[in-house]
């Protein structure tokens, strides 16, 4: 008895077995249907609600058979069928992209997403079954179109980071960074796409959309790849910085943001501010004396490097040796206004100091007179500085005015001096 109950059951899951396995026979004739339906492309506004009925009739006639242990044979073409519908659903929405038309995005999106899961799961089907040369028509075609699909996902991408939908931009961007690890179905033709070289660009814009999404996981993720786009280095440099600092990093982000500017000075001026700022804001001035001699070991004609010096020398109070260096940057970049101010400055202080260390001595006019040379000499010197300043910027007479004002009331010239303090009323 109990032997013929073990038949009677083993005969039921077969025959159930092969009831699903003709379900998705049925599916197939189902998607043929609809495959003729989608290609003509003047269907009738009935024939169009048909098709819309017949694609959700065939997505709920083949959705059991990927759960059901009876699905046997017929697996990968269950797969396959499933994959063709969404793209049966999603190619009108890339028709719309391609002829300019306005499109949903994120059904666009889903429906790449889709399609794309279903060839992977058709091919795995196909690895579980065995199938190869003419019993398996799937993998040649669909790994055709994973390779394909992947530019559809960059475009996602793009097009939800312009929308401002950061989130949904970070999915798709970092799919197509994923894209060689994720899709086993390309085979050898991974490693082809792990080289794209559209790959440093793509992991810019993902480590992007990802700082703007507060992703800080993905960003890191993808920073290594994205600061080998020498095309935005800089641009690359500073938003790793940024999310160094966003996520708190302090240590890190002094210690990634040194090598950076020690790399290339030139071409990271921005994150060279930016420590520098650092370490003046918080007095770390050793560390900010040490940044700056390493940047000048390796550029002494660094135009911030020098301006920087300088300003370090200036903040000690060593005017003198401070003016040097805001030369050097002058001679970098002539219209370098900050840096001919800061060297006027420099040598107004030098006199400065001068004159109060003549204060309380007793002196004759004629030794007072020969005392004081040095420091109208000095205000002289500041003189061509402030002027440049004049210059670069006429329309900031707050900035150089008073500073000449004072220099021509050492230097007793009482005409420039009212000129000045006109400007200033």
């Amino acid at each position: 008895m109990k032997k013929i109950m073990f038949a009677i059951a083993l005969l039921a899951v077969v025959g159930n077995a092969t009831a699903q396995d003709k379900v998705v026979r049925k599916a197939r004739d189902l998607k043929e249907e609809i495959q003729n339906l989608v290609a003509n492309r003047e269907r009738s506004e009935k024939e169009t609600a048909q098709m819309q009925q017949k694609l959700q009739q065939c997505f709920e006639m083949i959705e059991p058979t990927f759960t059901s242990p009876e699905t046997k044979k017929e697996l990968a073409n269950a797969w396959d069928i499933k994959a063709q519908l969404h793209k049966f659903q999603f190619s009108p929405l890339l028709d719309n992209v391609i002829a300019k038309q306005p499109t949903d995005t994120t059904a666009l999106a889903e429906g790449i997403y889709a399609t794309l899961d279903a060839m992977e799961e058709c091919y795995k089907a196909v690895q579980v079954l065995g199938l190869k040369g003419e019993k398996d028509p799937y993998t040649v075609p669909n790994k055709a179109d994973v390779i394909r699909f992947r530019q559809f996902i960059a475009f996602c991408g793009q097009m939800f980071f312009q929308n401002g939908q950061y989130e949904k931009a970070v999915d798709a961007f970092s799919r197509w960074m994923r894209y060689p690890q994720t899709y086993t179905i390309l085979g050898a033709d991974a490693q082809a796409l792990a080289d794209d070289e559209q790959t440093p660009q793509i992991a810019y814009y993902t480590c992007l959309v990802a700082y703007f999404a507060k992703d800080y996981k993905t960003a890191n993720e993808f920073f290594p790849q994205a600061r080998q786009y020498n095309e935005e280095k800089a641009q690359v440099n500073q938003l790793y910085m940024a999310n160094l600092l966003e996520q708190g990093d302090t240590a890190a982000w002094l210690k990634a943001g040194r090598e950076i500017v020690l790399e290339d000075p030139d071409a990271n001026e921005g994150v060279m501010q930016n420590i520098m700022a650092h370490y003046l804001n918080r007095a770390m001035n050793e560390e900010a004396t040490s940044f700056v001699d390493e940047i000048l070991a390796i550029d002494e004609s660094n135009k911030f490097g020098n301006y920087a010096k300088g300003l370090l020398l200036m903040n000690a109070k060593k005017y003198e040796e401070a003016i040097p260096f805001y030369d050097k940057a002058i001679e970098t970049d002539p219209e370098f206004s900050d840096a001919y101010y800061n060297a006027g400055v420099c040598w107004s202080n030098h006199g400065y100091d001068l004159n109060e260390a003549l204060t309380g001595k007793k002196m004759t006019q004629a030794q007072f007179n020969e005392a004081v040379k040095p420091v109208k000499e000095a205000y002289a010197k500041a003189e061509p500085y402030f002027l440049k300043v004049q210059e670069l910027e006429p329309e900031n007479p707050h900035k150089w005015a008073s500073r000449l004002s004072t220099v021509y009331y050492i230097l007793e010239n009482k005409v420039k001096q009212a000129e000045m303090d006109k400007l200033l009323e």
